[in-house]
């Protein structure tokens, strides 16, 4: 049966992961009080995690990208470094990376406000700071990392018809792994059924070429589409019994096969603070086993009650988990989970 699930078996449990770590890498600060959308990504041998920063509020003044660098498994951390801001005005979010061969390169959308999408440019990292290289029209919001998947890169996001639009389009983007990527979008549903949808942010499952795309949808369960071609056709929406709350999504693979997906639980309340990671075996596989990393206020880091908006990434056998610490007011944090991956038995 097409779909996603997870089975009678999935229990969470009331402890965190066994030697699982928690800390703010970045506070709010008067300068930048909202903070949103972390990236964390293994780059040139460093962690780098990232974000969008506001001076005022989401996407309401001065709003650039972000990050600090970590070289020894986020002990510590380099100060904040501008990645990305744009002279005339631009809010610059959010941002994804990639690596070829010792080159890094980030990936920006450009908004003239909130949710208005124009294009996105392409940076490169030269060892010590960032520098635009290209600038593209396409009005494409990708805040996932991208996979590997035969020799190329696919990631998933979501797009607008035209520059300036509402990104309703929920898609995966492909591209042929090189210095800067081309990216090519693949829509989900035909842009006449995607206007249903407020904010379609899209996670993906790859397990060779077999792929599940789960979009978030704001008036009931997530929907979710799968491949068997490396990403090119798709066929859904399928049904998902995960009792997943409308919020950013991250997907991924573990090394022994394994994947798993990241996301908001439901609550009573219908908060955030409730972040769960859940594993399955492989595609076409249910849920079997699930963690809990968060539940509402952390008194150790003194941030919560929410949790929202993950991106993980896996180096030296640790699992690294990003993702956005706040609370009811405009002021945000930038979180960090940390755990080896042996304890996800």
């Amino acid at each position: 049966m097409a779909g996603l699930f997870i089975t009678d078996r999935a229990k969470y449990p009331k402890d965190r992961i066994r030697g699982q770590r928690v800390q703010i890498v970045q506070r709010a600060d008067d300068v930048f009080p909202f903070l949103h959308d972390t990236m964390i990504a293994f780059l040139g041998g460093r962690l780098l995690m990232a974000w969008y920063n506001c001076s005022e509020a989401e996407i309401v003044g001065r709003t650039v990208i972000r990050g600090r660098w970590s070289a020894d498994g986020g002990k510590s951390w380099s100060e904040p470094e501008i990645i990305c801001e744009d002279s005339s005005g631009m809010h610059m979010v959010p941002v994804t990376f990639s690596e070829y061969g010792e080159e890094i390169w980030a990936y920006v959308t450009k908004m003239r406000a909130h949710d208005r999408p124009t294009g996105y440019v392409c940076l490169k990292y030269d060892g010590h700071s960032w520098s635009a290289q290209e600038q593209r029209r396409e009005p494409l919001l990708l805040n996932t990392l991208p996979q590997t998947i035969g020799g190329q890169w696919i990631a998933g996001g979501r797009k607008a018809s035209r520059p300036g639009e509402l990104p309703l389009i929920p898609v995966v983007a492909i591209s042929e792994q090189k210095r800067c990527a081309d990216w090519t979008t693949i829509p989900l549903i035909a842009e006449r059924e995607a206007i249903a949808l407020q904010y379609p942010e899209t996670a993906i499952l790859v397990d060779r070429a077999n792929i599940d795309a789960i979009v978030r949808n704001d008036d009931g369960p997530m929907l979710t589409f799968e491949s068997s071609d490396g990403g090119k056709q798709w066929r859904g929406p399928f049904a998902c019994d995960i009792p997943i709350l409308p919020a950013k999504m991250y997907g991924g693979s573990l090394p022994d096969g394994r994947q798993y997906l990241l996301y908001n639980e439901q609550t009573k309340d219908h908060s955030r603070s409730r972040l769960v990671l859940a594993v399955r075996k492989g595609h076409g596989a249910p849920f079997d086993r699930s963690y809990l990393l968060a539940d509402g206020y952390d008194a150790e880091t003194g941030a919560g009650p929410n949790w929202h908006y993950p991106c993980a990434c896996i180096a030296d056998g640790w699992m690294y988990v990003s993702c956005t610490a706040s609370d009811q007011s405009v002021r945000r944090n930038g979180a960090l989970f940390s755990f080896p991956l042996e304890a996800l038995a």
